[in-house]
């Protein structure tokens, strides 16, 4: 009968923490695979545009790192009291644009240094825009929800440190307890269809380039 009752006790711990997170996570924000998968759309969207090679496999993981990026640096250290805010040193413009340059500055100096490395070339050709495109992707899916219902007092957070970043009390529960709560259902995913879109996109980009190679063999 303990047994039970202390079960049932951490059930309704667990239910209590999730309700808190989801009534406390930052208002209109989105989650990592949301933010993952616009990034890997607006990269699709400029490869496009400029004629560079449709992402597959080497501007990926930049891709990956710079979307997940702002999140990675903030949310932790608004957890530990470093930080007054979950949006705020990493999600400035101004933080994006410095850390995008040192980024770009430090891989053209990994290519003079390692010119002839096996794999380096390729990943220090795409590394430079594929980070930039993730990392700006991430603070555009921040803000496109603020902007559609015009609470712009929420984008402060875009001007840190000359603006002060709103404050979330979702800010103190750890982030990776929040992501294991919020994705125990992928199901509800807020942004399931940009996801699903996204893997779709891929798969018809991968069947492309592999239908291009076959033809131009067979030519």
């Amino acid at each position: 009968m303990s047994r039970i009752l202390a079960k049932t006790e951490i059930a309704i711990r667990d239910l209590e923490l999730c309700d808190f997170i989801r009534a406390h996570n930052a208002p209109y924000g989105v989650f990592p695979l949301g933010h993952l998968a616009f990034a890997y759309l607006c990269y699709v969207a400029y490869a496009a545009l400029t004629r560079r090679s449709l992402p597959a496999r080497w501007a990926l993981l930049p891709l990956a790192v710079g979307s997940q990026f702002p999140d990675l640096v903030d949310k932790p250290l608004a957890y530990y009291g470093i930080l007054a805010s979950g949006r705020s040193a990493a999600h400035s413009l101004l933080s994006a644009v410095l850390i995008a340059g040192c980024v770009t500055w430090g891989v053209h100096a990994l290519h003079r240094r390692y010119p002839a490395h096996r794999w380096g070339a390729r990943l220090y050709a795409v590394t430079p825009a594929a980070f930039a495109i993730g990392y700006l992707s991430h603070l555009v899916g921040d803000s496109l929800a603020p902007l559609r219902v015009g609470a712009s007092a929420e984008l402060t957070y875009l001007g840190w440190p000359l603006l002060a970043a709103p404050r979330y009390t979702g800010d103190s529960v750890a982030p990776w307890v929040r992501l294991l709560e919020l994705y125990r259902q992928p199901g509800t995913h807020p942004e399931l269809r940009l996801i699903v879109t996204a893997l779709l996109v891929f798969i018809g980009l991968r069947i492309w380039a592999y239908l291009g190679a076959s033809r131009a063999a067979d030519a």
